[in-house]
């Protein structure tokens, strides 16, 4: 499962955006692989806590993604690709109106959640 399926699903994540909804889906789709390998049927009504006692494991899905995304902000945050372009990329900042609405939501505000930093003082 590890191996093939989770290898397949986490191709590209460092570039994602995460929201609210997205963690609940990577977090259902985690029990709904898990459900299947077991041959677990949804009418059976068993909560996700039991499979995974039964399985003796953890929810580790969500991490791995925050884990792969914070391997690739690292050479950045350390100092080692700080090069002009690479802050500008990172950065973000574009000319022009703001649009009206609520600001979408970036890339680095999950790696400023995710270490309690805001990027200005990385």
């Amino acid at each position: 499962m590890k191996s093939m399926v989770w290898a397949v699903f986490q191709y590209g994540v460092e570039g994602w955006t995460l929201k609210k909804t997205d963690r609940n889906r990577i977090e259902a789709f985690e029990m709904w692989c898990w459900r299947k390998m077991l041959n677990i049927s949804w009418e059976e009504h068993r909560i996700n806590d039991s499979i995974l006692t039964e399985l003796g494991l953890k929810r580790e899905l969500m991490g791995r993604v925050a884990k792969l995304k914070l391997q690739y902000f690292w050479p950045y945050y350390s100092g080692k690709c700080r090069t002009l372009l690479a802050l500008t990329v990172l950065g973000g900042v574009m000319e022009g109106l703001r649009h009206q609405g609520r600001p979408r939501r970036q890339w680095i505000h999950d790696i400023e959640e995710w270490t309690g930093c805001e990027y200005i003082q990385l």
